[in-house]
Order: C-alpha cells, then sequence, then structure tokens
C-alpha cells in the first residue's frame, strides 16, 4: 500500500477499535435494556469491528458468541452451537477438495489450456477472466485468482501495454467474485443465503431450497455480469479485439496423480451436489431420501475423505496421499469462524424480535412498501456495506434485515433476501473490498482510480442486472 492508504488503513482500525464499544453502549443505553437491546448492542459493535477489521474478523465473531453468553442473550450451549451448524462443514470440506486442486496444480492446467486457444488481446482477456470464473464456482474466490492470476500476468505483462493489465488483473479479480455466485460453495454469502431461505416457514415447498435450486437463481445474473465486465473494462481500458499479445508459454504438461486425484474428488463431489434436484426436477422418488442421506456438507466431507486415503507416489517414493493434513489444515478457518458467530447473530436477531424491529424501522424511514422497492433497498445496501466490509460480513448482517424488511411489508421474502446476498458478494471500487481485489492490486498493475472509475460503473451494472434476475427468476422457484 502507499503511504496514504496504509495511514488510512491504521485510522480505520483505530477508529474501529474505540468505536465499537462507544457505539454499543449508546445503543444499549438507548434501549429498553431487554434481550433484544443488548443484541443490538453487540450487533452495532460486531459490525463496526467487521468494517473497520481492528481486530481479525474470525476473532470478532468468537467474541461475539462469548459475549452473547455474558450478556444473558443466549445460553452457552445454545451460543456454541452455532460454530457446530452442518453448513459450516460444508465449506470445510469444499475448503480441502479445493486445497489439493490448488496444490497439484489442477486449476492451473485448465487456466493454461483455456489461454492457449485465446485469440487477440480481448480474447485472452475473456479466455483467461472466463477460466476464473469457472473455478470459482467451486472454490473460493481467492484461490481461484491465486491461480489464474499468474498466468494472466505472464501474458498481459508481455504486451508492455499497462492498460492491458491493469484491465486483465481486473477481469481476473471481478471473474472470481462472479463465479463464486453461481454455486452454494462459491462463496460464504451464498451459504448465508442458502441457509436462511431453507428454514423460511412461509416458502411453502421451498424449505427444500437446495444446490441446484441456487444454481437456477444465481447462475443467468453471474453469466450477464461475466460480458457486462468484458464490455466495460473493453470499454474503459479501450481493448481492441485485433491486438493480439505476444506467444507466452501455456502449453499442455503431462498428467500428475495428484491432478487426478483431485479431479476425481471434485466431480465426485460436484455430482452428488447436483444429483438430487436433477432427480427432482426429472420426477424420480429417490431424489428426497437421496437427499436425506446425502447432504451437501456429507458429500463434501466424504469427498475430502477420500484425498487423504488414495495413494499418488510411485514405486520408490515415499508413500504420499492425496492431501495431507498439513494442507488442509492451510484451508481458511477464519471464515468458518466468522459464518458461525454470523449464524447466531442471525438466529438470535430473530429470536429475540430485533430483526422485525429493523423491519419495521426500515419501513418507516424509507417508505419501501413494494417487492420492486425492498429488493432495491436491501441489494444497494448490501452493495454499499460490501465495499467496506469483507462479503460474509455484508451477508451476515443485511440477510437479517432483508428478510424482516420483506416480512413487514409483505412482499417476497425470498426475493428480499436474494438481493441482499447476491448484492454482498459485489465492491468492485477499493482493494479492501474482498480478496481478489486486493490481490490484483497487490500486482501493482492496476492503480486505486482506475479500481475505482472502472468498479463504479460495474457496480452499478450489477446493481441494475441482480435486481431485475431477482424479481424474474424467484417466481420461477414457486411450486
Amino acid at each position: 500500500m502507499s503511504e496514504v492508504e496504509s495511514r488510512f488503513d491504521v485510522w480505520r482500525m483505530r477508529i474501529g477499535l474505540f468505536g465499537a464499544p462507544a457505539t454499543a453502549l449508546v445503543v444499549w443505553l438507548g434501549s429498553d435494556g431487554g434481550p433484544a437491546g443488548k443484541l443490538a448492542a453487540l450487533f452495532a459493535a460486531t459490525a463496526i469491528l467487521w468494517i473497520s477489521e481492528a481486530i481479525p474478523p474470525a476473532v470478532t465473531a468468537l467474541v461475539a458468541v462469548a459475549l452473547s453468553v455474558v450478556l444473558g442473550i443466549a445460553s452457552a450451549k445454545e451460543a456454541f452451537a452455532a460454530l457446530g451448524n452442518p453448513i459450516l462443514f460444508l465449506f470445510v470440506g469444499s475448503f480441502m477438495v479445493a486445497e489439493a486442486m490448488s496444490v497439484h496444480g489442477l486449476g492451473a492446467r485448465f487456466a493454461r489450456a483455456t489461454a492457449r486457444h485465446a485469440r487477440g488481446r480481448l480474447g485472452s482477456l475473456c479466455a483467461t477472466s472466463g477460466a476464473t470464473f469457472l473455478m470459482s464456482m467451486w472454490m473460493s474466490n481467492a484461490a481461484a485468482t491465486a491461480v489464474v492470476l499468474p498466468i494472466a500476468l505472464q501474458i498481459a505483462r508481455a504486451t508492455k501495454d499497462r492498460r492491458y493489465a491493469a484491465a486483465m488483473v481486473l477481469a481476473i479479480a471481478w471473474g472470481a467474485s462472479m463465479g463464486g455466485l453461481c454455486t452454494p460453495v462459491g462463496t460464504p454469502p451464498n451459504l448465508i443465503g442458502m441457509r436462511a431461505a431453507q428454514e423460511l416457514p412461509e416458502s411453502a415447498g421451498l424449505a427444500a431450497f437446495g444446490f441446484v435450486d441456487w444454481m437456477k437463481v444465481a447462475t443467468p445474473p453471474a453469466l450477464v455480469m461475466l460480458v457486462a465486465m468484458w464490455v466495460v473494462l473493453a470499454l474503459v481500458f479501450r481493448i481492441r479485439p485485433g491486438d493480439a499479445p505476444p506467444p507466452v508459454d501455456v502449453a499442455a504438461r503431462p498428467w500428475t496423480r495428484g491432478e487426478v486425484a483431485a479431479l476425481c474428488a471434485f466431480v465426485l463431489a460436484a455430482s452428488v451436489w447436483t444429483l438430487p434436484g436433477v432427480l427432482d426436477a426429472l420426477g424420480v422418488g429417490v431424489a428426497k431420501e437421496l437427499k436425506q442421506r446425502l447432504p451437501e456438507e456429507v458429500v463434501a466431507l466424504l469427498a475430502a475423505a477420500l484425498l487423504f486415503l488414495w495413494p499418488i507416489n510411485r514405486r520408490g517414493e515415499p508413500p504420499r496421499r492425496a492431501l495431507s493434513w498439513r494442507e488442509a489444515a492451510g484451508i481458511d478457518w477464519g471464515t468458518v469462524l466468522l459464518f458461525g458467530g454470523g449464524i447466531l447473530l442471525g438466529d438470535l436477531a430473530n429470536k429475540t424480535g430485533l430483526a422485525k424491529a429493523w423491519g419495521e424501522a426500515l419501513m418507516s424511514a424509507t417508505g419501501a412498501s413494494s417487492t420492486w422497492a425492498v429488493v432495491a433497498l436491501v441489494t444497494g445496501a448490501a452493495l454499499i456495506l460490501s465495499e467496506l466490509a469483507s462479503n460474509t460480513a455484508a451477508a451476515t448482517l443485511m440477510v437479517p434485515v432483508a428478510i424482516s424488511l420483506a416480512q413487514a411489508t409483505g412482499t417476497p421474502v425470498l426475493a428480499a433476501l436474494l438481493g441482499a446476498t447476491l448484492g454482498a458478494s459485489f465492491g468492485f471500487m477499493m482493494p479492501i473490498s474482498t480478496a481478489p481485489n486486493a490481490m490484483a492490486y497487490a500486482t501493482g498493475e492496476v492503480s486505486v482510480r482506475q479500481m475505482v472509475v472502472a468498479g463504479l460503473l460495474f457496480d452499478v451494472v450489477g446493481f441494475a442486472v441482480v435486481l431485475v434476475s431477482v424479481l424474474v427468476l424467484v417466481p420461477l422457484l414457486a411450486p
């Protein structure tokens, strides 16, 4: 970071460190002192700490869990049960499969193969960002970016065109964010939204909102956004399709045993995740039982366990499995803990009536009453918040608000929930908004000004795409 950015970061953390307890005290003193008031104070402090990152977000989540017991909002058993929620293990298993793909270079193989067949500068940009998009459907956005970014930089820097290099690194970062929208395991906010959808009592058949249901509503806007991203970057950075980059080394390489093992585990998990939804669409009666016996989190753990059993060493070599515990321990445990803390806060917001009070207050303050107005409000708020905090924190804070606002106005809850969830995965303007943004900025090829200008335009396009997509696609899910 530059000196100015470094100073801003320091002041942001200092303000958060002192502002969080001060704000919590003000909120608590202004309440009736009951459980909802205490939770509102805890929510305020947690939100400020997440946005400012005064302490690591995962630690903030753990402190929130502990303080919910200290303040008498939840029992110890109830509070810590959130850290053992089954959906957290979908994270754990899918992260391990993705780690094996990264360790053995399976993602890099796919990215090289895609780049090898690209034509022209715009074609290379589209191919590499498209590869990132597809990979981030099944692994974390940061992991997909880390795999493809070195290959993209090799192509971009060979052109000796700084504008093209800036466009390329942004395409990789944003392509990862867009691909993450498509599946529940693509990015943490998706699981927050899917879990909330599964718990809607008035969903009338959508309580089984699963993997395929999510893909039905999230993949179309993600694909539209991918194409829109190519257009935005081509216009902002003046990329001409006819300009071909110099040849670079993206030659094919022999397959390794580790790559084969990682590919098999990935195909197994992805197939079983989607199989119940496909069978249900075909009217096969076994779909419901299959989903009960093999829910997404169980499939993820079994696929990960396969990697610990699969030998990949050749004769005469030391024993080696496709994934070791040392490698598996390097997954993003902080996101798992952050998600667990978010689950608890969301559940307590409903239990104490705080979410209902938020919804009524928002309806009174904004006058939002139609489906369009409610979805636009929560999508826009989540998008803005995602520029300031991690997408997981943004979804954790906005999903309960979206549900409560929809309930207060009598509008479709699922539409508001999905608008907030998808909006929380945006945040294209600042290096601090997402991990892929930070990684793109760290290459030194894109300036903050370039990211803000292109990101602002892309945010506006994304807001419109999400709004229209949610309002069009959600009614199609109704039984």
